[in-house]
């Protein structure tokens, strides 16, 4: 009697990634991303579909054309690494770009992303991706195991979100280079034990100040009852193929040949509790304004996740465990103000940001292994 193999259940689904030391260069899988919800890649073959004159009616080839890669994950936040790879770069130790962390006390480091110098396109950081589903150990684990390892990945976008009830997630558009299958085990790599970040771990504030990874903010710059937040960033990537035969080691044929990081953009959003005038008086230009101004005043918005030890501006723990989103020059771009009976009054606001620093500290003692 034949034995029945059961279709992939999704239990035994891996999905961990590894940093690349050259792009499209495949690397060690070594890190994981979090507590991953799903992972949808999407290969595409491109076919392109061929008729000549004295054929019939009917295609006379269909050959292939370009072969691409995109996908997304989505995950829970348990740590900063994969961040670097949206960002471009761990710049804390100093102003040289990508220089890594720096120590914050005992075996705990301050990683700060973000830098206005972020890495150009040959510099900016690439990751190999691995979806291994491992149905089988025993006899059939040579047949009934599939592990894909996507090449020369870049993150497209990436939304941090975070809401009551719920912990921060993170949802990653990428394109990859090409992919490589087998039938091996997924790769062994040590799960993160710590728990996400969560809504109340958090504190969202709003200054005209200068803020930096150690500034401590007065409680009267808190954002009054924030319910929900999301804050995006978007690398633009514009993929390239050409002729070939100029193909390096790690390029194939039909995959893609390079892929170029372009402008980047923030955006986020704020769903608050209207609790004064203050918010909107900042949407109309300035703080006292009651019309609408020629000149808008610019503020900044600061994220703060403190999971264990101190809040920044206070003393430095070994045990501190935080992140810090600080999104500067930010102006609001627009204002819902909702409300029916017995409802309390809703504010949701979208903010338009200049530039960003994401800043982390945590045991992890580089973001690039």
């Amino acid at each position: 009697m034949e034995e029945i193999i059961l279709v992939s259940s999704g239990y035994k689904l891996y999905c961990n990634w590894g940093n690349e030391t050259k792009y499209g260069s495949a690397a060690a899988i070594t890190q994981p991303f979090g507590l991953v919800q799903s992972v949808n890649p999407t290969e595409k073959n491109n076919l392109i579909k061929v008729r000549t004159i004295g054929g019939t009616r009917d295609f006379n080839n269909i050959v292939a054309g370009k072969f691409e890669v995109t996908g997304s994950i989505d995950y829970y936040l348990q740590g900063g690494a994969f961040l670097r790879q949206a960002i471009g770069e761990d710049t804390a130790t100093t102003t040289a770009v990508d220089s890594g962390p720096k120590i914050h006390s005992g075996a705990s480091y301050l990683h700060i992303m973000g830098s206005a110098a972020s890495p150009g396109m040959n510099s900016f950081p690439s990751f190999t991706l691995e979806v291994a589903d491992s149905e089988d150990t025993g006899a059939y684990s040579t047949t009934a195991n599939i592990k894909r390892k996507f090449n020369g990945c870049r993150v497209n976008t990436c939304k941090l979100s975070g809401a009551v009830d719920t912990p921060i997630s993170v949802s990653v558009d990428w394109q990859a280079q090409g992919v490589t299958i087998s039938t091996a085990a997924a790769t062994s790599v040590v799960a993160q034990t710590v728990d996400p970040y969560v809504f109340y771990q958090g504190v969202v504030y709003s200054t005209t100040g200068t803020i930096g990874a150690y500034t401590a903010i007065g409680t009267t710059n808190r954002i009054a009852e924030v319910n929900s937040f999301d804050l995006s960033i978007n690398n633009n990537l514009e993929p390239v193929w050409y002729i070939s035969g100029t193909t390096n080691v790690y390029q194939t044929k039909r995959g893609l040949k390079s892929l170029n990081v372009k402008g980047r953009e923030y955006d986020c959003n704020l769903d608050l509790h209207f609790k004064n005038k203050t918010m909107y008086e900042r949407f109309l230009g300035a703080v006292g304004a009651t019309t609408p101004q020629d000149t808008l005043a610019g503020t900044n918005v600061v994220l703060d996740f403190v999971r264990t030890g101190n809040a920044p501006g206070g003393v430095k723990a070994a045990t501190d465990d935080r992140m810090r989103i600080i999104l500067n020059g930010c102006k609001f771009n627009d204002i819902n103000l909702t409300g029916g009976p017995e409802d309390i009054v809703g504010q949701k606001l979208s903010v338009f940001v200049t530039s960003a620093k994401w800043e982390f500290v945590d045991a992890d003692s580089n973001y690039k292994l």
